[in-house]
């Protein structure tokens, strides 16, 4: 089991709405209230299994930070020759600022993908929670991806099958940032992929009150005897118990479109086979 080393809040939104607004609100400041905690779910949503890639990037981030304090209070006398010659070079900042630029570049391409990967896990607890279907074997990751490849401007199975893969980890936390994004953003003409990590800067409080509700649906059992939950309970990198004390859900209306595929979609030969 994996857990994520987050400082706690005083406080956390305990609500949708209050979540919404204090995304809201705090938007046009665009204001990193908790830049630590910010930098660190950043770290675990780029790069969920690849330890070296997050140290090195909250490693770099800290580093930049060191090298402004330094640059402010330039002036001061140094204390050894080697210093001396090191800040003639640049310093600190010399070093970290093309390091953090350059990680900074592998986590732009990914961002799009966030977004696929919110519309997946949203889509299963969507249709989990939608009263006007019933579900054979329920919800569940296939059926969600069939739902977005009819969805336009989405890419093929093989390609959101594999974003899925790469962040099924951190889906928790990725589905809460895109849903502040696009509720925060709902007055605007469109809510662009880099809203997701925005909402991760400015309203880490709220992601994790809204990722919390995911994190508990997605690690419950499923009914069917047999599967798995949809999160794996092993390598889930977790928000820490009583973080969020009452964790709750949020599910959108299925679509009449959607609910007319899922009416007519036909379990794969493989489960009809394992029914007789």
């Amino acid at each position: 089991m994996r857990g994520m080393n987050l400082s706690e809040f005083a406080t956390l939104p305990n609500s949708l709405d209050e979540c919404v607004n204090l995304y809201s609100e705090r938007l046009p400041a665009d204001d990193a209230r908790w830049p630590h905690v910010s930098l660190l779910l950043t770290a675990y949503v780029a790069w969920p299994n690849d330890e070296a890639r997050r140290d090195s990037f909250v490693a770099t981030y800290l580093a930049r930070s060191e090298a402004s304090a330094q640059t402010a209070l330039k002036g001061m006398p140094t204390e050894t020759h080697e210093k001396i010659a090191f800040e003639s070079f640049g310093g600190i900042g010399a070093v970290a600022e093309p390091a953090f630029d350059h990680l900074l570049e592998k986590i732009t391409p990914v961002q799009r993908r966030w977004s696929w990967v919110a519309d997946i896990f949203h889509l299963i607890v969507d249709m989990a929670y939608d009263d006007r279907i019933v579900l054979r074997r329920g919800s569940s990751v296939s059926k969600a991806i069939d739902l977005c490849e009819i969805e336009r401007g989405f890419p093929g199975h093989s390609q959101l099958r594999k974003a899925w893969s790469e962040s099924r980890d951190v889906a928790h936390l990725i589905t809460a940032s895109a849903h502040l994004a696009h509720s925060g953003l709902a007055n605007t003409a469109t809510a662009k992929e880099a809203s997701i990590l925005k909402a991760i800067w400015i309203a880490p409080d709220a992601v994790l009150a809204l990722a919390a509700g995911f994190q508990h649906f997605g690690l419950q059992p499923k009914s069917i005897r047999g599967e798995l939950p949809i999160l794996r309970p092993d390598k889930l990198w977790r928000i820490p118990p009583g973080l969020v004390p009452e964790p709750f859900i949020v599910f959108r209306r299925l679509t009449e479109t959607q609910l007319a595929f899922l009416d007519t979609r036909r379990a794969p030969k493989k489960y009809t086979a394992r029914a007789r």
